[in-house]
């Protein structure tokens, strides 16, 4: 008798576990699916297939071996999973056909929005020319093409000029030096003027707009630099590579390999002794940051007038080069940046292997000294992160044409590359140098032209460094002559942009310039404004030209703008002179009494 009772609790037991293994699958997915669509089919599945399986259990009770009754019972849950896997399957392709009828409304009411705004009557009014500043886009054109293609962008150009003053310092006409940016300052080493290569660190204050010299301590280097390359690390500048002043013996300006560290914290210099593989001496190479300790090193020229076409990459935290063999035709005075941001944030990685960053580089002087105008991109290997390779990218639209001397940067809001000035082979629009901006997308690869607004310079061997929403720009050629030693700046954030073209806008069109009064006419007037009483002008006054400008009190003043004094000669270049000519004559001035003697006798 209790082996007869204990008979029908092993088979409770068991038709609990075979219940448990079969509806339990069931139970899962619909605890996943929560999301989903409770539908009749998946919320009551449960309940309608319990006779089914109070059926099924009571056939494989009365199986006598219970090898068989394990086998039946497994073959029924593979079918049973095999159901609910193709069920799983039909409701996801529901789903996403769901997602992709609701993406597809989606696109067509936004299109009957713009189609029924463009056809409304606020398109009748004719507006100024000096008002169209910003377009629609085009509504006859495909949905796909107006969402692949990007808006039209436009910067506006500002310089802050600073008068010659004996308080204030201003530096001397500078171009490629080495422009960084540190806790809202920027610093400026370097580069090459009408006195020779320059050796000099000067820091410029943002907010005060002060320029500073700053006396550095340590094994610095000695002739200068111009042509170098600069990549901050951590509180650090790290200078590499250039030239210094020219060797009138061997007719060439000697090229450097050297790296030198500038600690800003505490204004120190440091010569580097690196380890590892030789790196050829260059200049007008270029160089970028990689990961968070790795400085990476593309083209150049070397002493002997050379381009080179080798990529090198420098392990700042342990100081070794490591030599690539990377398929590259030879480029100098082009420009690279890198669109991968991950590795400045990663200050804590402990690995060795570089990561496999995004690399852009454009433009420069192939072998042969032309331009050229391709965007090519760095490859890698998949397995150790090698470099392999510059790939040419194939881009659409129209991109600038070819020139060296350009600056770019990547504007991470817009997600594309920005390309300033630059030096072209030809003439356009009576310059060499280039005005225009140009912007390209890495995504999509397409080139797209910027609206210039504000100031128009066209300049090349420039600096600029990237700001927040804008980037500084200093030094330079522009109309083959040094430009003026400002800080200029663009502005790439389109809400600004607007706001100052309507605010230049507005200024133009309401300040009306009077001509200038003939000498007939020219008697006494008096003249009023919140600074000088009432007076008489005497006739010998001289006539000038007129302008109304506005006071910061909202009064107007007729008085004349103060005349600027033109700068009549180069005093950097007129003080390389007398220093030359001293240098030369040293020995005569050294030993003068005994030449005069010799010219008496």
């Amino acid at each position: 008798m209790k082996k007869l009772k204990q008979l029908p609790q092993q088979q409770q037991s068991m038709r609990r576990s075979s219940s448990l293994v079969t509806v339990q699958p069931q139970i899962e997915i619909i605890h996943f699916e929560k999301n989903a669509s409770l539908t009749q089919s998946t919320f009551f599945k449960t309940f309608t297939e319990m006779p089914q399986m109070a059926a099924f259990t009571h056939q494989v009770s009365r199986i006598p071996s219970p090898k068989e009754r394990l086998q039946v019972q497994l073959q029924h849950n593979k079918k049973q999973r095999e159901t609910i896997i193709n069920q799983s399957r039909e409701r996801q392709e529901n789903a996403m056909t769901e997602a992709l009828s609701l993406t597809q409304k989606t696109k067509f009411r936004n299109y009957q929005k713009l189609k029924r705004r463009d056809q409304s009557p606020k398109k009748a009014m004719e507006l100024k020319p000096q008002q169209k500043v910003f377009q629609l886009p085009k509504l006859d054109a495909p949905i796909e093409q107006i969402m692949d293609t990007p808006t039209q962008l436009t910067f506006y150009f500002e310089s802050q000029r600073l008068t010659r003053d004996i308080r204030t310092f201003k530096p001397s006409f500078t171009e490629q030096a080495a422009f960084t940016l540190f806790n809202d300052q920027l610093y400026l080493y370097g580069g090459i003027g009408g006195d020779g290569v320059r050796n000099q660190m000067l820091k410029y204050d943002i907010k005060f707009q002060i320029w500073q010299v700053v006396q550095g301590n340590g094994d610095h280097p000695k002739q200068g630099r111009a042509g170098l390359s600069v990549v901050q690390y951590k509180n650090k500048f790290i200078y590499f590579g250039g030239c210094g002043q020219f060797n009138p013996k061997l007719k060439l300006r000697e090229c450097t390999n050297s790296i030198y560290e500038y600690t800003v914290s505490t204004m120190t210099w440091e010569k580097i002794h690196p380890q590892g593989d030789y790196i050829e001496p260059r200049r007008q190479h270029r160089a970028c940051l990689v990961g968070s300790k790795w400085m990476l090193v593309y083209g150049g020229i070397n002493s002997n007038e050379e381009v080179l076409s080798d990529t090198a990459v420098y392990n700042m935290e342990k100081q070794v080069w490591k030599l690539f063999k990377v398929k590259s035709p030879p480029v100098s005075c082009h420009a690279i940046v890198n669109i991968s941001s991950q590795g400045k944030f990663q200050e804590t990685m402990t690995t060795d292997i570089m990561p496999s960053d995004n690399i852009y580089s454009f433009g420069g002087k192939d072998a042969e000294g032309n331009s050229v105008n391709y965007m090519r991109k760095l490859t890698y290997c998949s397995s150790n992160n090698t470099p392999l390779s510059w790939d040419i990218v194939e881009t659409i639209g129209k991109g600038p044409y070819p020139m060296h001397n350009h600056t770019i940067e990547y504007l991470r809001k817009v997600q594309g590359i920005a390309v300033i000035g630059g030096l072209r082979d030809f003439i356009v629009n009576g310059t060499l140098e280039s005005d225009e901006y140009y912007i390209f997308y890495p995504n999509l690869n397409i080139w797209q032209q910027v609206i210039a607004e504000g100031l128009k310079i066209p300049r090349c061997a420039h600096s600029t460094v990237l700001l927040s929403s804008k980037i500084a720009v200093f030094g330079g050629i522009g109309s083959e002559r040094y430009l003026e030693p400002d800080v200029g700046f663009i502005e790439t954030d389109q809400q600004q942009v607007l706001s100052r073209v309507t605010k230049d806008r507005i200024m133009y069109n309401n300040t009306p310039i009077l001509e200038e009064p003939s000498k007939l006419e020219f008697q006494l007037r008096k003249k009023r404004s919140m600074f000088y009483e009432e007076s008489d002008v005497s006739d010998g006054y001289k006539p000038f030209k007129i302008t109304l400008r506005k006071t910061t009190q909202a009064r107007r003043s007729y008085l004349p703008n103060p005349q600027r004094k033109k700068v009549l000669m180069r005093y950097d270049i007129m003080i390389g002179f007398v220093k030359k000519v001293i240098h030369d004559n040293l020995h005569i001035l050294q030993n003068f009494e005994k030449y005069l003697e010799r010219k008496i006798i």
